[in-house]
């Protein structure tokens, strides 16, 4: 009877272990976006990938599986509603700024009249 018991109560509890509690990434609020609308996509969208990791047919083997699952779900979802996914690397800038050290030489203006 005690074994009957414990595995009623243990085989719950493993099956809860690949489900993650939230994302693990940064998402931040979108170009035209405030607190409220990027809290209600949060939302919409931590549901939204719980849903999907519970259908998937396949458990994850892992809570890392589940943790890459739901967060590549999440990304997708908040992304899709106009939020930004910060990437690693270097921040670029839209505008050219040569160091004051280069050797490079600027590159002349083509004459009046001739085509480059």
């Amino acid at each position: 009877m005690r074994t009957v018991t414990f595995l009623a109560f243990s085989i719950p509890l493993m099956a809860c272990t690949t489900v993650p509690s939230g994302p693990s990434t940064l998402v931040l609020p979108g170009p035209d976006k405030n607190e409220v609308q990027f809290r209600s996509d949060d939302g919409s969208c931590r549901n939204f990938s719980h849903a999907q990791l519970a259908r998937v047919a396949p458990s994850p083997q892992s809570q890392e599986e589940g943790q890459v699952q739901f967060d590549i779900t999440y990304l997708q979802c908040m992304y899709a509603r106009g939020h930004l996914i910060p990437v690693p690397g270097e921040v670029v800038s839209d505008t050219y700024a040569e160091a004051p050290d280069s050797n490079r030489s600027a590159t002349p203006a083509p004459a009046q009249g001739l085509m480059p």
